[in-house]
């Protein structure tokens, strides 16, 4: 992996479920060694169909050109607001890696859609069309989605990131400053 790669790690912050109507989506450019370079920040719907849009403003915006690989903290945010990895790829041309430290409950997930959503097909098709695999990086089990890049290319990518946490620092970082704005401090796992 190239020294000068630049990743945008992206994660929400927290909500109260049934009250808050939106929550923050926090975007940090980062290197592979830490070294920050930029913030992005925009509001989600709780529960809404806008974070696709929301994700791509923040590549075509002002560091559209330094951003080489997108990594997110899952493909929900704001609760069941859904990503499509495949979508946000194909529009910016940049590869996708999407992590999360469980193993989704698909049929939980499935469930809660039906219950809550009257889109819940359309959501549930994009949770459904890429479930995340099983990767050990350094001792740590995760699971994956990627897109627009192999799976031996994604697993270098997180190791290079993965350093002190469970969780590689691009995302790490967006979850700790989103955790912040939203709180008033940074705490808890992404």
């Amino acid at each position: 992996m190239k020294k000068g790669i630049r990743i945008l790690g992206i994660d929400d912050g927290p909500f109260k479920k049934n009250v808050d109507k939106e929550t923050i989506l926090t975007g940090v450019l980062i290197k592979p060694d830490g070294y920050i370079e930029g913030i992005l920040l925009r509001t989600i719907a709780v529960d809404g169909t806008d974070v696709n849009e929301k994700i791509l403003s923040m590549v075509n915006g002002r560091f559209l050109r330094e951003i080489n690989i997108i990594m997110t903290n899952g493909i929900t945010f704001g609760g069941f607001n859904v990503m499509d990895i495949e979508k946000i790829n194909n529009n910016t041309g940049i590869p996708v890696i999407s992590i999360i430290r469980k193993k989704p409950d698909i049929d939980s997930i499935k469930s809660a859609l039906e219950k809550h959503f009257i889109d819940h097909d359309y959501r549930f098709n994009i949770i459904n069309k890429n479930l995340p695999v099983l990767v050990t990086v350094n001792g740590r089990n995760l699971y994956i989605n990627h897109a627009g890049i192999d799976y031996d290319s994604a697993v270098l990518v997180i190791k290079k990131t993965l350093k002190m946490g469970n969780i590689p620092e691009p995302v790490r970082m967006a979850h700790l400053i989103a955790t912040a704005i939203k709180t008033g401090e940074s705490h808890g796992r992404p």
